[in-house]
């Protein structure tokens, strides 16, 4: 295959005209000690004061009875293994080995307790999330070094995205396309763009007809009371007063020095029907996205064909990277799924027919659609970000001409502005003048005139402070402001 062959081999699918809605990838799996072993899928928190437990969404009479069910081919329940928001960023991890070279390196430091600095491809909510709207960068301007806001270019990247411009996102933080954004959360410091992005790529593991199992264990302490009579007096006195007190824990127990037995919990489940991943990428939404030329004579913009080209072939290979990248799904503790194998002449043997793939037409037709292998993912990866970023020479190499790294720094000061004005100024409450000017001087209305802020009276400050706080948050969001932590694409 000639180079331009390789770049432009799913132009057909990339196209304005293109009648293929998606690509729809299915992956049957099995637990890696085979069929019928136990697996664990995630738990999730229960409502109101219930345990957390399992997703298991159960159908008909059949739903206690899985095992017969699936003799008699018939769905009794279906049991989330991986959600689609946590596909979303495993398969975002997968491309961070392309982080620098294919896509902008863009690491955050100061957020996490002993780790130096995160990519961005590792933050939750890409580039809606607070870790990135809340950080500081800095610059060098005519030989003098000055810290500026770290959200600034994605804030700008990000309203050109709502006016429709996919083009600066894409080479910023060009994941926040493929997998999803959402800048919804306003604070008193940070107004949101409002800017949101469906997923381009979406997976989920599932698991149907499973039995679910449980489980007891008993910890067994490898300190005898006896060892000496003062701590048996200790532990026995420490067990009374826990038995006189329901809401009082043993604290000999707590600190392991008591046998424990542990109640029963989820044990995991057993599938009697098939385990898949289903994965879609949208080609209807990657055509959504478009780049422009810019103002004509006329005073309106046009689509750049040929950049927007270019743009779609970038976002794709990202999602086709990601997807097809071969590898074990372990997932978590007691949950390691391997593609379902087969058996010939008394061997475990690969079952080609357990990985499919279609190319699934507007009318419903679907066709063979070949999944790239081994490197062919990668090739067609820098090919693409080539095309879309340019090239350059580095040490006689050529290599892909993505903007220089970007180090931010997360600022605690300017999330703890935000906390306090979104919390009524209750979060920490601050009672001394330095605390009131610090508060304003990280809102825009304020910023460089601390100076003037310091002049100001105490009730003057609070008064101050009052006023921001009661400002409308026009557009606020209307979702859960406690989402999940898995993602945050155009879900959650």
């Amino acid at each position: 295959m000639s180079d331009d062959t390789a770049l432009t081999q799913y132009d057909d699918l990339l196209r304005d005209d293109a009648n293929v809605a998606a690509i729809l990838i299915r992956e049957r799996l099995r637990p890696v000690q085979g069929p019928r072993g136990v697996f664990f899928p995630p738990t999730f928190a229960a409502t109101g004061r219930g345990k957390s437990d399992y997703q298991i969404d159960r159908f008909g009479p059949r739903a206690e009875d899985p095992e017969g069910a699936q003799k008699d081919s018939v769905i009794a329940n279906r049991c989330t293994v991986d959600s689609v928001p946590s596909q979303a960023n495993r398969l975002e991890a997968r491309l961070l080995k392309y982080s620098g070279t294919s896509i902008p390196k863009v690491t955050i430091s100061g957020s996490r307790v002993g780790q130096g600095s995160i990519d961005l491809l590792e933050v939750g909510h890409r580039v809606g999330d607070a870790v990135v709207r809340y950080s500081k960068v800095n610059v060098t301007i005519n030989g003098q070094e000055e810290e500026r806001d770290g959200f600034e270019p994605f804030e700008a990247a990000l309203q050109a995205y709502v006016k429709g411009d996919a083009a600066p996102l894409a080479k910023l933080a060009p994941t926040s396309l493929v997998f999803g954004h959402w800048d919804s959360r306003d604070s008193a410091t940070k107004k949101s763009t409002k800017s949101k992005a469906r997923r381009l790529i979406r997976s989920e593991v599932v698991a149907y007809n499973v039995q679910k199992v449980t489980k007891r264990s008993q910890y067994w302490s490898s300190i005898d009371p006896e060892v000496s009579q003062e701590l048996e007096q200790i532990l026995k006195e420490a067990k009374e007063a826990a038995q006189r007190d329901p809401n009082t824990k043993n604290p000999a127990s707590q600190l392991g020095m008591t046998d424990v037995p542990a109640p029963e919990s989820p044990g995991g489940v057993i599938a009697f029907g098939p385990i898949e991943r289903t994965t879609i990428i949208a080609l209807s939404g990657v055509r959504a996205l478009a780049t422009f030329k810019g103002w004509n004579q006329s005073g309106v913009t046009e689509i750049d064909t040929e950049k927007t080209l270019a743009l779609r072939r970038y976002l794709f290979a990202l999602a086709l990277a990601s997807a097809a990248d071969q590898g074990v799904w372990d997932l978590r503790e007691g949950c390691i799924l391997v593609r379902e194998s087969k058996t010939e002449n008394g061997k475990v043997v690969a079952d080609p027919s357990a990985l499919t793939a279609v190319k699934v037409t507007h009318s419903g037709e679907e066709e063979i659609f070949s999944v790239p292998e081994k490197a062919e993912p990668s090739e067609f990866l820098a090919k693409a970000a080539a095309a879309f970023f340019g090239e350059k020479k580095v040490d006689d190499n050529t290599v892909v001409d993505v903007p220089p790294s970007l180090v931010l720094a997360f600022d605690p000061s300017g999330a703890r502005a935000a906390v306090n004005t979104k919390g009524g100024g209750n979060s920490g409450e601050s009672k001394k003048k330095e605390d009131f000017v610090k508060l304003l001087g990280a809102l825009d209305a304020w910023k460089g005139r601390e100076a003037e802020l310091q002049k100001k009276k105490l009730p003057e400050l609070k008064k101050l402070v009052a006023e921001t706080q009661k400002q409308p948050e026009a557009g606020a969001p209307t979702v859960n402001e406690g989402a999940s932590t898995e993602d945050a694409g155009s879900e959650s």
